[in-house]
């Protein structure tokens, strides 16, 4: 049995306290699907902004 991954609308994500530590006008620019995991989110953020350590 596979378990499906909760994804998340975006925009939400964007407001969520979760990614309250990143650059929001630079975390939009480089979240353009409409719905990712929190995990997805947080890696691509990582990626390419440092993210909060």
């Amino acid at each position: 049995m596979k378990e499906t991954k909760k994804t998340y609308p975006t925009e939400a994500l964007l407001r969520s306290k979760a990614l309250a530590g990143y650059q929001q006008d630079f975390a939009r620019v480089l979240l353009t699907r409409p719905a990712y995991t929190l995990r997805e989110a947080k890696a691509i953020l990582d990626r390419h902004l440092g993210g909060e350590k």
